[in-house]
């Protein structure tokens, strides 16, 4: 009995001891609650969670301001630095209003979780070794996988999606969300410009970039073709057209099953390119395409075509969207590849006349032209020893990798194919990066700045290139892609521009720093061609001749020069972005004062 009642005195005592420690704590906590500091950060800035920056957080206040269009995808990063350890944190918003008691709805906002992934190898210039931001988790699932904490001295990055709707009113929406650190509430101010244009639904940056299906098992843990599916739509959702279908579709053992899927991929105006599945032979110099695979689909693709514009859809085009991409065939040429490409293309020409000829010639003109011009993309830079013509064979879409239009020689070469070629249908040009190039030219490397990333499209549309490749997204090469990034030809986390969403409990992948600022770059694209469009419609009313490049250079003139992208210059280039965005604002009310504004640049 007196060991019952000791054990007893014990165990209160031990408990009280404890309600002590946990009250002492708390009560530390609450002191140290005040001691963190919140600031902004630009979509296009790279900051490290174990790098101190004194400076930038010094002049940044925790104000989050953002310039959208309607139906736009814009973000920014709230960042969070404290000085204790956060157990856990979290953000609540509220909805906005502009002066006319507009209401921007609270569910407009996304709200995503940086995860830091730690490089140890770098092979970009200047570099730095540590730990990089770069996967965005939804905050939610970050949260029931508790991982929500901050270590003391850590920044931890908030990823933040306005996704502004298509009727919503134009002006400045102000207001606030509640950011919540271990119980404590801290306001951050949001002040969102929605400006009196729309973002179109419809893609113009042509895309071939691959998920490689095969390797989404890696990651995930399992495969089926509804996950491939997942990753497939994901990529659309994100103004990204993957370079082909699921693997049980993209193949010529099921080519009705793929014309349908194609039929669909037409309707979709986020999709801009799908390219066409084909079969190989072998031949003296190896592999080639199979002319009966090119016949089959280009047949069964005309034939679908043709059944519905009889059934009364008179303007669904199945080829307009297609192409031709070879990798497994005639990839980057060289030595007697040349020939294979040359070759390769030569048949895939053919195909395109017997069909065009046999299904088009006499009652379907535009879709005859649309079945001639099917790109076949090859990833070549300029090259005289590939160029061809319709009677030999060549490279009839030049890809290049971005450093082959660094002058302005190189890209003349380019130009003088496209427009001099001598092929009745013409050439075209894409570009591509993969392990290389590496800084100072853009790449979508996890250790280089998210603003050369972001800065290709504006290129794209400078330098008229039509579409861009990229040879995967989906490249699990390790057993934790979170922890041990890709490193591919000395090029840490190329082929990795998603994660798989198993870890954090998410049917399909999980976007990241780089390939948002990809999308974003797309949207930018779409703005510069809207400006353009308006002023070739400005000339046509009033008899002008202003040439668009010419008038509208100074609007990306700063943010690059070649193909080098001007790093360290997020202030400037969201500066850039928000003329153009308002130029392309005062087009729907004032053409006039538009053309005046890009004028006097």
């Amino acid at each position: 009995m007196k060991r019952i009642l000791t054990f007893c005195l014990a165990l209160v005592m031990m408990l009280s001891l404890c309600v002590a420690c946990k009250d002492e704590a708390q009560t530390e906590a609450q002191t140290n609650q005040g001691d963190v500091k919140l600031w902004y950060a630009y979509n296009t800035e790279n900051f490290m969670q174990d790098v101190e920056y004194p400076e930038v957080m010094a002049e940044r206040d925790s104000t989050l301001r953002m310039q959208c269009l309607r139906n736009d995808v814009e973000s920014i990063q709230l960042m969070i630095t404290p000085t204790y350890n956060v157990v856990e944190y979290d953000f609540q918003m509220k909805d906005l209003k502009n002066k006319a008691g507009d209401v921007l709805a609270a569910d407009t906002f996304e709200f995503f979780a940086e995860y830091y992934t730690e490089i140890t190898e770098s092979y970009n210039m200047d570099s730095y070794y540590g730990f990089y931001p770069d996967a965005l988790v939804p905050l939610a699932n970050y949260k029931d996988s508790h991982y929500n904490y901050i270590s003391a001295g850590m920044n931890q990055g908030l990823w933040i999606h306005a996704n502004i709707p298509e009727d919503q009113a134009a002006g400045v929406y102000t207001g606030s969300g509640k950011l919540i650190l271990d119980g404590k509430s801290y306001d951050i101010p949001f002040e969102v410009t929605v400006y009196e244009a729309s973002i179109p639904q419809e893609n113009n940056i042509r895309t071939a970039i691959a998920i490689w299906y095969e390797y989404i098992a890696r990651g995930e843990g399992y495969y089926s073709p509804e996950l491939g599916e997942a990753y497939y739509d994901f990529l659309v959702s994100k103004r990204i057209s993957p370079l082909k279908a699921e693997d049980i579709l993209w193949t010529m053992s099921n080519v009705d099953g793929y014309v349908d899927w194609v039929v669909e991929q037409t309707k979709n105006p986020m999709v801009s390119n799908y390219t066409l599945p084909y079969d190989v032979d072998m031949y003296e110099l190896g592999r080639i395409v199979r002319r009966e695979s090119v016949m089959t689909m280009l047949s069964a693709m005309a034939e679908k075509n043709i059944e519905l514009r009889k059934a009364g859809d008179e303007t669904i085009d199945l080829f307009q969207k297609a192409s031709y991409y070879l990798g497994a065939v005639c990839d980057e040429p060289s030595g007697q590849r040349v020939q294979v490409a040359k070759d390769c293309d030569l048949i895939i020409y053919q195909c395109k006349r017997e069909v065009a000829e046999k299904y088009f010639k006499d009652q379907y003109p535009d879709l005859y032209e649309s079945c001639m011009k099917v790109p076949h993309i090859v990833t070549s830079a300029y090259n005289p020893e590939v160029a061809g013509d319709d009677t030999t064979g060549g490279v009839q879409t030049w890809c290049g990798q971005f450093q082959s239009w660094h002058t302005e020689a190189q890209r003349q070469n380019y130009y003088d194919r496209r427009d001099n070629s001598g092929r009745e249908y013409g050439e075209n040009l894409w570009w591509y990066g993969c392990e290389s190039p590496h800084a100072p030219f853009p790449n979508f490397h996890m250790d280089d700045d998210t603003i050369a990333t972001r800065i290709i499209p504006w290129m794209m549309f400078d330098y008229d290139v039509e579409g861009m490749i990229y040879w995967c997204v989906s490249y699990y090469a390790t057993a934790d892609i979170y922890q041990y990034p890709s490193v591919y030809l000395n090029a840490v986390g190329d082929g990795q521009l998603v994660y798989p969403g198993a870890k954090f409990g998410i049917y399909g992948p999980i976007s990241s720093r780089r390939l948002e600022n990809i999308r974003e770059g797309f949207e930018d694209y779409e703005c510069l061609l809207m400006i353009e469009k308006n002023i070739l419609a400005y000339n046509e009313a009033n008899g002008t001749d202003h040439d668009p490049k010419e008038i509208m250079g100074w609007i990306y003139a700063d943010l690059y020069e070649g193909t080098i992208p001007e790093r360290d210059n997020a202030a400037g280039f969201a500066e850039q972005r928000t003329a153009m965005l308002e130029i392309l604002e005062l087009f729907t009310t004032d053409a006039e004062a538009a053309m005046d504004a890009l004028l006097d640049g």
